[in-house]
């Protein structure tokens, strides 16, 4: 449905008519004009699924939708409905409860077309409110919680989990086990049979609340959205969640300040380089560099595509400098799908921007023609070429580079371009996902030694 479609002007189904009527409700009535169409989509979804699971990003307005706007309009539609809203401290769990009643005392579009609930109320309280029933219920309307807290023997037709997971709750087996117990213990059984249960959250762990929840099958029932604020499309452009907040440069910024951990977890809702990666996003962050260091020598690695064909893996080179102390600097990586002539033109911009002191070139199956083709070429004929013909466990080879980094061997630049950002993106993920670049990257160091080994290559032409 079109968010700026009329439903007078059009015919909509009854799920449509209600699915507007809520958009209406948040922008019009409750004055959120900065809900937006990927608001609609976690409205639709708030409309028609029991059992909801929702991971987005920070500042991308959950408890705005999932909190305040969906509850009320809830209980304007059915004024006998009981609410409970939880959070991980009773304290933002009552302020979240507040910003509701705030609009059911001062704002005046929903009084106008709601009443004054306020003057009819039976219970007003930073706890709890009842409003004007048809029926006689012992719970609240709307109620406030905090994980862990005591909330038995209450029946509720909706409840909201609005961030339960934190770091203090997540951090150890023990934190993360107690708040599953509690949630399976109180929570589920809090809910009517027929009630709704809505979680809303961002990442803190690979093993927390949410990550139980999509990994184990007795939640199969459950509806699972997880977002992040940008991802590649899959022509490698750069997409945004919601960029009318998040800008390229915002969230640029944010990454930089937050951190490669907190960003991946909090903006990305990616558990990958924590604690049980092998290549942990603490250890690439202590060792991000601002400025090339000057008098580097420069080493490349170039991992080639398995096959000529468009459905093989991708053609990448990274690009290494050594200062005198042995520490290595990434200055430039590159990953693509790209044919046999663009491959050697890659080549010759390796050449033309860092001209290395050696290259290291993987040679399996028909690769081997490249570095060949690489010697018959005048341009890069007079390059330092060396070939690695890789054989046994590559997961275990490629897990070699995890010292390196743990001791601060290797540094990636804290802005290095979408190739860098590639790179980074396959250590955190590694062994899932494309390792064509951490290919490369082996295959970088490799020059490094193999030129330590070999004598230097002196050219006739070059003897004066």
């Amino acid at each position: 449905m079109d968010s700026e479609t009329n439903p007078e002007d059009a015919e909509l189904s009854e799920s449509d008519r209600r699915l507007w009527d809520l958009f209406v409700f948040a922008r019009r009535v409750l004055g959120y004009e900065q809900v937006t169409k990927l608001h609609l989509a976690w409205f639709k979804a708030l409309l028609e699924n029991q059992f909801l699971l929702l991971l987005a990003p920070r500042g991308h307005l959950k408890s705005t939708v999932c909190t305040t706007c969906y509850p009320l309009w809830r209980l304007a539609q059915n004024a006998d409905l009981r609410i409970l809203i939880v959070n991980e401290t009773l304290i933002n769990a009552r302020k979240m409860l507040g910003g509701i009643k705030e609009h059911i005392l001062a704002n005046e579009r929903f009084r106008e077309r709601h009443g004054a609930w306020d003057m009819a109320a039976s219970k007003w309280t930073e706890d709890s409110v009842v409003i004007p029933r048809t029926r006689i219920l012992k719970e609240p309307s709307l109620s406030a919680g905090g994980v862990l807290g005591n909330l038995v023997s209450l029946h509720n037709d909706l409840i909201i989990l609005d961030d339960p997971v934190s770091n203090k709750n997540s951090e150890t087996p023990h934190q993360r086990q107690k708040l599953l117990n509690w949630f399976k213990n109180v929570i589920l059984p809090a809910l009517e049979p027929d009630g709704q249960l809505v979680c809303v959250g961002t990442r803190w762990h690979d093993q927390d609340l949410y990550g139980h929840i999509l990994e184990d099958p007795g939640f199969n029932h459950w509806t699972k959205i997880v977002q992040a604020a940008e991802w590649k499309d899959e022509n490698g452009e750069r997409r945004l969640l919601l960029p009318e907040r998040f800008t390229p440069g915002k969230l640029d910024e944010l990454k930089g300040t937050m951190g490669t951990s907190s960003y991946y977890c909090q903006m990305l809702n990616d558990v990958s380089g924590q604690e049980g990666s092998d290549f942990k996003a603490a250890w690439i962050d202590s060792g991000r560099y601002d400025v090339r260091p000057e008098n580097l020598t420069v080493y490349a690695g170039i991992d080639l595509a398995i096959t000529s064909g468009e459905k093989g893996s991708s053609f990448a080179y990274c690009v290494l400098g050594k200062d005198k102390a042995g520490v290595l600097y990434v200055l430039d990586a590159y990953r693509d799908k790209i044919a046999f002539v663009e491959q050697l033109m890659a080549v010759k911009r390796i050449k033309k921007h860092h001209d290395p002191a050696a290259i290291m070139i993987e040679t399996n199956a028909y690769q081997a023609a490249f570095p060949e083709a690489l010697r018959m070429d005048e341009e890069t004929r007079r390059l330092p070429i060396f070939t690695n013909t890789t054989t046994g466990d590559k997961q275990a080879r490629l897990r070699g580079l995890a010292p390196l980094f743990q001791r601060g061997d290797i540094r990636l630049p804290r802005s290095g371009g979408i190739g860098v950002g590639l790179l980074e993106d396959e250590l955190l993920h590694f062994p899932q996902g494309s390792n064509d670049l951490l290919d490369a990257l082996y295959f970088a160091v490799q020059a490094l030694e193999e030129q330590r080994l070999q004598p230097r290559i002196i050219f006739a032409e070059d003897i004066e």
